[in-house]
Parts: structure tokens; C-alpha cells; sequence
């Protein structure tokens, strides 16, 4: 069992969230993405597909050598079965084919009253 558990990749100015599989239930991941893509004020979707994530070393999109985790579409030795979220404005904005997408109703921000 891998070590992850979940974390916020960030590229192409695309906001991803990856949450295990092998520790959380997908009910429980849908709770997690709730908060961490969380939109006040406007409804939007989340995007729910499956990826995976690898502790390795490579060189990321300022072509700087980095040593962490990476989030991957495709199965490598020593992967970590993951669901994929991404916050959405429109349904079936993302081109992935097998992706559920997830309506969450816009939240207000809470006021406090004197």
C-alpha cells in the first residue's frame, strides 16, 4: 500500500486533485473534493476520472529537475490507483470520455451578525 493519500497537482493552469484509492472510498474522495475545489458563490461541477499518482523523479514544467509525486493517467510499476477531480463549469467540459460529472449547488459565504 502506497503511502499517499491525497494532494493538489497544479499544470497548464488546471487545478487536479488526486485521492487514493486504496484509502479512501469514493464517497469519501467526493467529500475530500468538496472541500478542496471548493467555489463560493457559483455552482459548478466536479469532474470525477480515474489516474494514478508515482513517487519519482523527473522535471517539471519550468524544466526543473524535482523529485515527488506525479500524477499519471497511465499504470506504472510501484502507481497508486487514484480518482482524478477537477472542478468544471459546464458538464462534459474535460475531453476524457469516462469521466462522471458531480453538481455541486453554489455556497454562500456565512455572514456573521453583530
Amino acid at each position: 500500500m502506497s503511502k499517499f493519500e491525497y494532494m493538489n497537482f497544479w499544470g497548464d493552469c488546471i487545478d487536479t486533485l488526486a485521492v487514493s484509492k486504496e484509502k479512501y472510498t469514493k464517497e469519501q474522495a467526493i467529500e475530500i473534493a468538496k472541500i478542496e475545489l471548493e467555489s463560493i458563490r457559483k455552482p459548478y461541477y466536479i469532474a470525477v476520472g480515474n489516474g494514478y499518482v508515482r513517487h519519482r523523479a523527473g522535471v517539471n514544467e519550468d524544466r526543473e529537475p524535482c523529485v515527488g509525486w506525479w500524477m499519471e493517467y497511465e499504470e506504472h510499476s510501484r502507481s497508486c490507483p487514484c480518482w482524478i477531480f477537477h472542478r468544471a463549469v459546464e458538464k462534459n467540459e474535460w475531453c476524457k470520455e469516462d469521466y462522471e460529472y458531480i453538481h455541486i449547488p453554489a455556497t454562500v459565504e456565512k455572514v456573521e451578525e453583530e
